[in-house]
């Protein structure tokens, strides 16, 4: 028999409860399994995209199953009706089998069912001369009805037209009904030509329409009934060849990571079919649905590991931050560097994401993801940026924080010292480097919650001023001002450094962690105006985070789009050598990076000890979102790809005066 190409229209038809009707074109093949065609990309047949030993051929599969069950063909031939892996995916809803004996009669059809959960299962019918036949429901298909009820097919061997149609007859009725017509085409060049012109990447959009109406038999409020357990019968799609495993998906991704990367897993991985991969102890990286691999696919870089995470789609049993540990130094050491694909690699990893079903389009970012308009560092979109992470809500931080509510490294003096004597000691080593007196002038450039200016005005006497961008934080430090009876000795502004009165002059500057947030392009101004509203003689003090050289300036894809939009660090040098162009001279440099690595830690034992708290005031996705965030950028830290640095500096007088000791009075306990 010559194989054909049947044109065809599949109709999928719901009465109850919800009337919902899809219809859509395609093309099927149909085929001799003594005589099955093979064209390079477009068409393939092979057992292991049906039920039955993926080592067997398709023929011997099917003879073994009907002798199972008392049928001998004595040689006769088996007719596919069927849709081919093409361009290295398949994915066959229905595939119809007609078994005849020798004479040439139809002894039995086989039905193959597969679902999108990966499992499939056949029925073996026997029909009427017309092609009509009963059976039971035995599998899982629709995760909208319940497997009960029986199938009344309707399955003539197609000839010039096809014409299938199944109907699911349930007590309350017929809730549903397929079909599938079609018009008969000789294969040739042409016609095969003709048919992926028309409907290309047929077996990927075939998935993606029952994706799409599955979401719309939902959104219209079909309750879903919960999969059962396999049936008896009832294949995995990754568990038909002889070594299970070796095709389970979990082992798959194995592979492809080797074989594209260099790279051992480094942590186990535990795919959405429950099969697992890597290393037995440590942390598990759960993939809960293809969509965590389309969101990597999209995004191959820690973007994609972020979205997934933050989505929910990717789980971490373990500790996270040992996960990333791992994970990161495997990454050192296997690559050392960018991964470059040829195109054999390309090729490979193409396949295998076709094959694991993961071709589709990107799925939705987060919500919670930034997305500022307009161009960098304009005073809007800073304020925007600002927002985006500063009012998330005083509630938030009030939860983090400790009671002086410092969003910055602490200075630790002792191993048991706790976070918020770290902090004080912080806020009190500011103060003595830039040798604060009562009465004199401080201006805070992103005072934050406020601590600074209050510790200033409470221990040293001075009349300090704030400025932020968070509306938030303003008013949160005007009340602890009003509070604390300092509303007349401090004072807080909603205000842009570039914003303050060009004739205000002020004895100290303090910014910490600020700077981070100015940009590339702005912070020769930055610079300039910390200088020039410095009296000479004053003093400034910056605490800033920094990173090495090779590494991202915003901290990081993931940084960049939820945490911190356009944020830029830079190494040292390149901020001292910004501070000095504009009239500063650089006095002291002390390095705080461990100091950091201890104060993040604290801050992780506290968001994990509160974690329903975080959850029940900003939401499930915010809180993972935070979760990544702090382990994350407590790892950078400990390995110094990033750093934050007190930067303490002088604008000297008309005479180069400094008015700096020689000696370094603030180090003293």
């Amino acid at each position: 028999m010559r194989p054909a190409l049947y044109r065809t229209e599949v109709v999928h038809h719901r009465e109850t409860p919800v009337p919902h009707d899809v219809r859509h074109r395609s093309y099927w093949w149909f085929v001799d399994l003594d005589e099955l065609p093979r064209i390079p990309f477009i068409a393939r047949f092979d057992a292991r995209d049906h039920v039955g030993d993926a080592a067997l051929g398709l023929r011997e599969n099917l003879d073994r199953y009907l002798a199972a069950n008392g049928i001998d063909l004595d040689d006769g031939r088996i007719t596919m009706l069927t849709s081919a892996r093409a361009f290295g995916y398949v994915f066959n809803p229905l595939t119809v089998y007609w078994c005849h004996d020798r004479c040439g009669a139809v002894r039995a059809v086989v039905a193959e069912v597969h679902n999108t959960y990966g499992g499939r299962h056949r029925y073996l019918v026997r029909p009427d001369d017309a092609g009509r036949a009963e059976v039971e429901k035995r599998f899982y298909v629709s995760p909208f009805y319940p497997v009960d009820g029986f199938y009344r097919m309707s399955v003539p061997e197609p000839d010039a037209r096809l014409a299938i149609t199944i109907t699911l007859h349930r007590p309350d009725g017929r809730p549903f009904t397929a079909s599938v017509r079609g018009i008969r085409r000789a294969v040739s060049l042409r016609t095969v030509a003709a048919a992926v012109i028309r409907t290309p990447l047929v077996n990927q959009l075939t998935r993606a329409r029952i994706a799409r109406h599955g979401i719309a038999l939902y959104v219209k409020g079909l309750p879903v009934v919960a999969r059962p357990a396999a049936p008896e019968g009832a294949e995995s799609e990754f568990a038909v060849s002889e070594s299970p495993d070796d095709n389970a998906v979990a082992a798959r991704l194995e592979r492809v990571l080797s074989d594209v990367t260099g790279i051992a897993l480094p942590v186990r991985l535990r795919a959405w079919d429950g099969s697992e991969a890597g290393p037995e102890h440590g942390p598990v990286l759960v993939l809960r649905n293809r969509r965590a691999l389309r969101r990597l696919l999209w995004s191959p870089n820690e973007l994609g590991l972020a979205r997934a995470y933050v989505s929910g789609d990717l789980e971490v049993e373990g500790s996270l931050a040992e996960g990333f540990r791992q994970s990161w130094s495997a990454a050192r050491r296997g690559t050392q560097g960018a991964v470059h694909l040829d195109l054999g690699q390309r090729t490979a990893a193409i396949r295998a994401a076709v094959r694991l079903g993961l071709v589709g389009l990107p799925p939705r970012p987060p919500a919670s993801e930034a997305r500022l308009v307009g161009r960098r560092h304009t005073r809007e979109r800073d304020r925007a940026a600002i927002a985006h992470h500063y009012d998330l809500s005083n509630e938030f931080y009030e939860l983090l924080l400790d009671e002086s509510m410092a969003y910055s490294s602490a200075y630790f003096s002792d191993a048991d010292q706790s976070l918020a004597d770290a902090q004080r000691d912080k806020l009190d080593l500011i103060c003595r480097k830039l040798d604060l007196r009562p009465g004199q002038r401080l201006l805070d450039v992103g005072c934050g919650w406020g601590a600074l200016v209050l510790h200033a005005a409470e221990y040293y006497g001075v009349h300090a001023t704030g400025v932020t961008l968070s509306a938030q934080q303003r008013d949160f430090v005007a009340k602890r001002l009003a509070d604390r009876g300092l509303s007349a000795q401090v004072g807080v502004r909603l205000q842009d450094y570039r914003e303050i009165p060009t004739d205000e002059r002020y004895d100290a500057i303090s910014s910490i962690e600020m700077g981070e947030h100015v940009g590339e392009e702005q912070y020769p101004r930055f610079a300039q105006a910390l200088f020039d509203h410095l009296r000479p003689g004053g003093r400034l003090l910056l605490q800033q985070m920094s990173r090495q050289a090779d590494t991202a300036p915003g901290g990081g894809a993931f940084i960049e789009a939820y945490i911190a939009p356009d944020m830029h660090m830079r190494p040292l040098p390149d901020t001292l050598s910004f501070l000095a162009s504009a009239g500063f001279e650089i006095r002291d440099v002390e390095a705080m990076r461990e100091h950091y690595v201890r104060t993040v830690a604290a801050w992780v034992r506290t968001f994990e000890q509160r974690y329903d708290r975080f959850v029940n005031l900003v939401g499930e996705e915010v809180a993972r979102v935070w979760r990544l965030y702090l382990v994350g950028g407590g790892l950078s830290f400990e390995e110094g790809r990033m750093g934050v640095d007190q930067i303490l500096a002088v604008r000297g007088d008309e005479n180069g005066t400094s008015g700096m000791p020689a000696r370094r009075p603030w180090a003293q306990p």
